[in-house]
């Protein structure tokens, strides 16, 4: 039986420094939604990091969330 598989929603997610707390790193996460699922990872990075310069905290990661619908063909 095969499986076929459908990006049915992709998130764009920030990690950003939020300082310390007791020794260990806080890191606070904004998503955006609604990204394109056929957005290419270079074009998610440079938006990104434009946003990212828009936040009062240092970008650390950039992350692509992706959601998909498996099924049953």
């Amino acid at each position: 039986m095969a499986i076929a598989s459908l990006k049915e929603k992709t998130t764009l997610k920030l990690e950003l420094d939020a300082g310390t707390v007791n020794g260990k790193q806080k890191v606070k996460s904004k998503s955006f939604n609604n990204v394109k699922t056929d957005a290419t990872d270079e074009s998610i990075h440079e938006v990104a990091t434009t946003l990212a310069g828009l936040q009062q905290n240092d970008l650390l990661n950039v992350k692509r969330v992706e959601e998909t619908l498996l099924t049953e063909e």
